[in-house]
């Protein structure tokens, strides 16, 4: 098993964030396996989206860990505020605006190819959890690649449940096609 990281810290995102938060996001888009489009928005798009939450609508978080303990790889991204620290995770909540809807957030969760299966992607999703029932949502819903085994996983295990299925919904690099599933988690 993997190690875990020590003295990681799970925080809600700042806009000085955006770089590193776009770097991972990067890193996961050039894996080609995970996220369905074509890649990260600009640093500056993400830094006023941040800066511009919204706390009843929106929740961004980030895992900062540290960069001692980072593996030495191609894709890790650059600490540039403090080289001490790096963000490992990235989570985005957003609240349904119809007002029959709010009671659900959509949720996008991303971990740096280098700190996975070491606790991060769980981490996020339970701080995620905690800000959902300060503002009330009652349901968080999810669109997973049916291809990513480990990330279903850990979503089943955290009381997540298959809620529909999206036949060939997503085109693959090699013109494959994949399903998209929907996952959900009352509570």
């Amino acid at each position: 098993m993997a190690q875990r990281p020590q003295g990681h810290v799970i925080r809600r995102a700042r806009p000085e964030d955006a770089s590193q938060v776009v770097a991972l996001m990067g890193s996961v888009y050039r894996e080609g396996r995970y996220f369905v489009g074509d890649g990260p928005p600009p640093a500056v798009s993400l830094s006023r989206r941040i800066a511009a939450d919204d706390p009843e609508y929106a929740f961004y978080a980030v895992a900062e860990v540290a960069a001692a303990e980072a593996p030495v790889t191609a894709s890790a991204p650059v600490a540039d505020a403090d080289a001490d620290r790096r963000v490992g995770g990235w989570l985005e909540l957003h609240r349904l605006q119809p007002r029959r809807m709010r009671h659900v957030a959509m949720l996008t969760v991303a971990v740096a190819p280098e700190w996975r299966r070491r606790g991060l992607g769980r981490a996020l999703l339970r701080r995620g959890y905690v800000w959902a029932s300060e503002v009330g949502v009652a349901k968080i819903s999810l669109n997973v690649r049916a291809g990513n085994v480990a990330a279903i996983a850990l979503y089943l295990d955290e009381g997540f449940v298959e809620e529909g299925r999206e036949r060939d919904q997503v085109r693959t690099d090699d013109g494959s096609y994949e399903d998209n599933l929907i996952l959900a988690r009352w509570g």
